[in-house]
């Protein structure tokens, strides 16, 4: 990793910051009260509230990731060893079945569409409970249409009545009619037909599957070869690092570099971050209530979120110092920094993905997983191609700059120029992961990734490796599920 950027402790590491600004210290707290309640609020509305939660995801999001998780892992069997080792440890352990009947258990109620009664009847009737299913069945004894003919579907399909020819081709047209082309039509209507003993339309039923589950399931492929090839590029390394070090011939970590440089103190770090985060809440707050505000924060998000404490920090406490914030964080020398950070970058994508790997079937293993509604965009799966344009430029390009630019460039900065590094990079990317407002294992994925893009900044001075991994990182999460979901 020599052609890490190297920083010179040997020079004079703080700058002439002339008269520290004088901030109110009364109005430092109150907008960290604002910054703190706003946090609190996300994670009582994601962790703690499931009325909150599952208000506004629709119904017809779920439906897509059922039918495309299941039928996708329906082709399990055809895969070969080393497909089906990657996809366990994508932690789908065969557990799919079981995570999408506790989702649609959450879902079912008084509101609910009759469509989701039937696919969580069908859960339970592939998972062979058949309690559960009666119970369903029997409480739409007293219903029309279309749970009478929901009823008659379900006795049917899994042996609880027997059809007669007469009806057999009366429930196949009612079944079309009613529930889209996707996995639970398939299998729907493939046990309608078992039962009526009908083996042509089994064959083309199954041949129909197939060609919805085909195109999903080689983008899974080249997912797959791009990851192995990554972190095996990463693994060798990591290996080359590991060997130099032992022999000597890699410079040590530098620490202390994040002095070098920095054009503000702890408390004036502080305090523009505070103000920063209290705007941004306001600013959601104000926009969320004015007609259309919801529209407007999905279209101009990324501007209300980021850009006042990007802004303050810029002018308060750069320009007046005749700095610019950009070279602070060591954006200076762009290409020639991407060119010398790209292994550094290849290694971080490697651990990353590994390190996610081991918390989610952690997570597995403790009976915690993550839910649909924290990694399911809308956007993408449902948007026309000007609104995935955007939602992905806002995901690969916009996000993670800023996130790193405020993050890793103005809070870990901050933090850096009063505490050690270990408990920087541990504060910065627990306020990084709590910023994200996810459950339990998104939170420390989100965590893991903090303290490696912070592990960067430290090593390069710079802010762009981070960017970077970043960048990929959010970029296989979009290409996941425009290629598995759109």
């Amino acid at each position: 990793m020599e052609s890490e950027q190297s920083v010179d402790l040997t020079s004079d590491t703080r700058p002439d910051l002339r008269e520290e600004f004088r901030f109110s210290p009364l109005l430092t707290v109150l907008c960290l009260l604002v910054c703190g309640a706003g946090m609190g609020l996300l994670f009582w509305a994601v962790t703690l509230s499931d009325d909150v939660r599952l208000a506004s995801p629709e119904s017809r999001d779920l439906e897509r990731i059922a039918s495309r998780m299941l039928g996708f892992e329906s082709r399990l069997p055809e895969l070969s060893l080393l497909e089906q080792v990657m996809y366990r440890l994508g932690g789908q352990d065969g557990e799919t079945q079981e995570q999408i009947q506790r989702w649609y258990e959450e879902r079912v109620n008084e509101q609910s569409r009759p469509l989701d009664g039937l696919y969580l009847g069908m859960i339970y009737g592939e998972a062979g409970l058949t309690n559960q299913l009666s119970r369903i069945v029997e409480n739409w004894e007293s219903e029309r249409n279309p749970y009478a003919l929901f009823r008659e579907f379900l006795e049917v399909g899994y042996g609880q009545s027997e059809t007669s020819s007469p009806d057999y081709p009366f429930l196949q047209a009612g079944l079309a009619e009613e529930v889209p082309t996707n996995w639970f039509y398939f299998h729907l209507a493939r046990r309608i037909a078992v039962q009526a003993g009908d083996r042509n339309l089994q064959e083309n039923l199954q041949l129909q599957e197939y060609q919805l589950t085909d195109p999903p399931l080689w983008k899974w492929r080249a997912l797959l070869v791009g990851e192995v090839v990554v972190i095996g590029i990463g693994v060798v390394l990591l290996l080359r690092l590991g060997i130099a070090r032992l022999r000597g011939r890699a410079s040590p970590i530098q620490t202390g570099f994040i002095k070098r440089g920095i054009p503000w103190t702890f408390r004036e770090g502080i305090a523009v971050l505070a103000r920063g985060g209290a705007l941004t809440i306001l600013l959601m707050g104000l926009v969320a209530v004015i007609p259309d505000g919801i529209g407007i924060i999905e279209d101009f998000g990324i501007a209300l979120l980021y850009l006042p404490p990007v802004v303050l920090t810029a002018i308060l406490l750069c320009r007046t110092r005749k700095q610019s914030l950009l070279q602070v964080v060591g954006c200076s020398n762009v290409w020639q920094r991407l060119k010398d950070c790209l292994p550094l970058v290849v290694m971080l994508v490697t651990i990353g993905l590994v390190g996610d790997w081991l918390i989610v079937l952690g997570g597995d293993a403790f009976q915690s997983s993550v839910h649909w509604t924290e990694w399911f965009v809308p956007q993408l799966i449902w948007g026309t191609r000007m609104e995935l344009i955007k939602t992905t430029v806002d995901f690969v390009l916009l996000a993670p700059f800023f996130e790193e630019l405020i993050f890793r460039g103005i809070l870990y900065t901050t933090l850096r120029t009063k505490f050690s590094f270990p408990l920087s990079m541990v504060a910065s990317g627990l306020i990084f992961a709590l910023a994200h407002g996810y459950g339990l294992i998104a939170f420390l994925t989100v965590f893991w990734s903090g303290l490696l893009w912070a592990w960067a900044y430290e090593r390069t001075g710079s802010v762009i490796p981070g960017m970077v991994a970043h960048a990929v990182n959010n970029g296989v999460v979009v290409y996941s599920l425009v290629s598995f979901f759109r």
